[in-house]
């Protein structure tokens, strides 16, 4: 590992706030990539060549400092990384002086070295994980890359999983977030559930590839349900986000896992247009919407979404469509539908044999309100 410009100057800045006289900090080059005088920055010190050939200390004195490029009085020392020599430290004084500060320069320089090499490797790890979820949801057969990806991660495929996709929004003028706090809120998510693989698909949505329990007949769902719920309290407690979760389902074969992210996708695609409330949308719960989603552009969806052009006709104010829309969602409760609209019950009945007559329709018969519920959701879906 090579220490670059950030690492060489975050080394000097510690240093020197422990010790009080200037650091600098040679690449395995022998340029300072780091110093408490700016103005020695990429010059070369052939005092750290001497260090690097000689792989010990080398101390300048002060008589010395015109025979050697770049170099005033001080001592130099070697930097060590992995059992090999990345740079050196040089602390600028007096020989005798400065040594005391020798080993804890050395001991900053090696922390700071080993901190980043741990940071990188927990950043290639994440990217590796990211990119074995993209390929999962993308679909498509596997191939050696990918193989050797998920052996060195060392991820059990094998887990039946299903796709989560979170939305999220700034609650104020619903801005997309910045990457540090997606960050932030993905790693929340996982901490503790190392079974999950999880990705920043855009600047307001993740996916996170979650473990089922699987069953005879599909999947516990509501065990599902519960724990999802318990991992992502603290997110939907959140009063600066706005937050609504896909839930795709459960499929067994080797693509299920692009199928279910497709799932989970449209999902929340036809929550948003039935503008539902719901902020937990799992496809199961929109299996209805999800079939007509699908059938929006069919000669079947266009004879049932005509009904509603022959109500329009005999009905400029919307009144009529609004008592049906009401009476179908407060599920054909005459009480309840009453309340909503602030009309008598009569005026209620009047206005639903008027609709029945302008659409040719019985409103008793299961097949007629069946052809209504799946029009008037079909004309949300086609606007």
């Amino acid at each position: 590992m090579y220490i670059d410009h950030h690492m060489a100057q975050k080394i000097v800045d510690r240093a020197m706030k422990i010790t009080g006289v200037n650091v600098n900090v040679m690449d395995h080059k022998g340029v300072i990539i780091g110093s408490g005088d700016p103005s020695r920055l990429d010059q070369l010190h052939e005092g750290a060549l001497n260090v690097l050939s000689s792989q010990g200390e080398v101390d300048i004195e002060a008589g010395q400092e015109t025979q050697l490029q770049g170099v005033r009085g001080g001592v130099n020392l070697p930097v060590y990384s992995q059992g090999e020599i990345v740079g050196v430290v040089g602390i600028t004084g007096e020989p005798e002086e400065v040594r005391k500060f020798a080993d804890l320069v050395v001991m900053t320089a090696e922390l700071v070295i080993e901190q980043a090499a741990l940071t990188a490797e927990v950043q290639w790890d994440r990217r590796q994980r990211e990119a074995v979820l993209l390929r999962l949801i993308e679909g498509g057969r596997p191939d050696t890359l990918f193989e050797d990806r998920v052996r060195r991660l060392n991820l059990d495929l094998s887990l039946p999983r299903v796709a989560v996709v979170l939305e999220l929004t700034a609650v104020d003028k619903g801005a997309e977030l910045p990457l540090g706090v997606l960050q932030q809120v993905l790693g929340d998510l996982q901490a503790g559930h190392g079974d999950d693989l999880g990705a920043i698909l855009s600047p307001y949505q993740l996916v996170l590839l979650k473990v089922v329990e699987p069953l005879e007949t599909g999947w516990n769902r509501e065990r599902f349900r519960q724990r999802l719920e318990l991992q992502c309290q603290g997110l939907m407690q959140r009063k600066d986000l706005g937050v609504r979760i896909g839930v795709g389902d459960y499929f067994p074969q080797p693509d299920g896992l692009s199928l279910s992210y497709r799932n989970a996708i449209r999902t929340l695609e036809v929550a948003q247009l039935r503008d539902s409330p719901r902020r937990y949308c799992e496809a199961g719960d929109f299996a209805l919407d999800l079939l007509l989603f699908e059938a929006r552009n069919s000669w079947a969806a266009t004879h049932l979404t005509a009904m509603l052009g022959r109500l329009k006709a005999q009905d400029r104010q919307g009144v009529l469509e609004r008592t049906l829309e009401t009476y179908l969602d407060e599920n054909l409760d005459f009480g309840r539908t009453s309340e909503r609209l602030h009309i008598h019950r009569n005026t209620l009945r009047y206005r639903l044999d008027k609709i029945g007559t302008a659409l040719e329709v019985d409103l008793g018969r299961s097949d007629d309100l069946l052809c209504l519920v799946a029009a008037l959701r079909l004309k949300g879906f086609r606007d």
